[in-house]
């Protein structure tokens, strides 16, 4: 009987399977049997298929494999020695895995991809066993929260498909670059029927389609607004320094309404208080606020480009391990501006590495998912990237406005102490 189930396979244009077989049996079966050669060429086009889709799909060009789950239920005994010849052969990089965290990072290296449709009954077959893998440990529980943010999430569309296309192939001139497969992925992979929640972290954090895409590529779906928050973590952290320095709330209120976020005036409103608070404390809190935490730190390294001191800065400050014999000149830069602020960050670190990330990510997503249900009251269709909430441009959303949606984000982050700045990315 005809098979009629079918499979699209990515493959790489510059490799034949029969040569990678080869050059496994020269490396690897001098002191073993050769493995049959229709088996394990069918085995290396199907890895070379999971690699190329999952890196393609993410935005550094990387994957993480399952190494257990791959060799007991697909490639068995010749999983490890199928790696390895492709990172001989230069088609990826085998990185490491921490037990616990995550697997194996495999990083792709060739991007001449093409796609083929097979009717291999073995893929097929394998492609299932990896849906059930996927649907086991991506399930998502339906709650009230998931069951509302579906209700949002499925309004996104991909409004402007063809300017999109030609934006990348604009932008993006060598089509054999990850970058140009990875935006051309998030264009032509997108399909209505998939919108879903990937996953929630142990955070809180939610992820679907547009926690991926490039936020080039956000203007070409049908998003009416996006509100960001400025400087979100960096904010985020002046909860623990009003506690820590036991700083009344109206004081700080007083700072933004009379002061105008004079920072000597407010040393003298503590002072008159008999309450004493490091300076640097107080400018970091009223920087942060003002959304300009990073404004010196671009000034002191500008010959980079803005984005790339902001990721530095975050991901060397708040993101980094404790270590006292290399600090980064990024983390000395703010520790010669914020002394009494790193104080607190590291006391923060030294308990685990990652309790203050972890902290920041979840106390992100308990204000954002307040947010989402104040504007779900209203009837609003909106879902949240992170830090920032997206108000898709559907009927239900059409008399809403930055002023009302400015004022449900303040009013949330205002009962914990937070005063954010925030800016509209798309809309405006």
């Amino acid at each position: 009987m005809k098979n009629n189930s079918k499979i699209t396979i990515a493959y790489l244009k510059d490799y034949s399977i029969t040569d990678i077989y080869e050059n496994h049996v020269l490396s690897f079966c001098s002191d073993k049997p050769k493995p049959s050669k229709t088996i394990l060429m069918h085995k290396y086009q199907y890895l070379l298929h999971i690699i190329i889709t999952r890196c393609k799909m993410n935005d550094d060009g990387v994957c993480h494999l399952n190494a257990q789950f791959y060799r007991d239920r697909i490639f068995h005994d010749h999983y490890n020695d199928m790696l390895l010849n492709l990172s001989y052969l230069g088609i990826i990089c085998i990185g490491c895995y921490e037990v616990g965290k995550h697997s194996t990072t495999i990083t792709l290296i060739k991007w001449n991809i093409g796609y083929m449709t097979s009717y291999n009954v073995k893929f097929i077959k394998w492609a299932k066993v990896e849906a059930e893998r996927r649907k086991k440990f991506e399930h998502v529980e339906a709650t009230p929260f998931t069951c509302k943010y579906l209700e949002s999430l499925t309004c996104l569309r991909l409004s402007r498909k063809d300017d999109a296309l030609v934006y990348i192939d604009e932008t993006i001139k060598d089509k054999h670059t990850h970058s140009y497969q990875y935006h051309r992925a998030c264009i032509d992979d997108f399909k209505e029927s998939d919108i879903r929640i990937f996953k929630i972290d142990e955070q809180g954090r939610v992820y679907h389609h547009l926690t991926s895409l490039p936020r080039s590529l956000r203007e070409f779906f049908n998003i009416k607004l996006e509100l960001d928050i400025s400087n979100s973590h960096p904010l985020l952290l002046n909860h623990y320094l009003i506690k820590y320095y036991h700083i009344p709330l109206d004081i700080i209120r007083e700072a933004i309404a009379q002061y105008h976020y004079d920072v000597e005036k407010l040393v003298k409103e503590l002072k008159t208080n008999e309450l004493y608070v490091p300076y640097d404390v107080l400018e970091y809190i009223i920087k942060t606020q003002r959304g300009r935490f990073y404004d010196d730190f671009i000034d002191e390294f500008g010959e980079m480009e803005r984005c790339e001191v902001k990721k530095r800065v975050f991901s060397q400050v708040f993101y980094s391990h404790i270590t006292d014999r290399y600090v980064s000149k990024f983390c000395k830069a703010f520790i010669q501006k914020y002394p009494n602020v790193w104080t607190v960050i590291r006391g923060m670190k030294l308990v685990t590495d990652d309790k203050l990330p972890h902290t920041m990510m979840r106390a992100e997503s308990m204000l954002f998912r307040l947010i989402l249900n104040k504007c779900w009251e209203r009837g609003y269709r909106v879902v949240n990237l992170h830090d920032a909430l997206v108000v898709f441009d559907v009927e239900a959303n059409k008399h809403v406005t930055v002023d009302e949606l400015t004022a449900i984000i303040e009013q949330v982050y205002h009962r914990f102490g937070l005063f954010p700045t925030v800016k509209v990315e798309i809309g405006g």
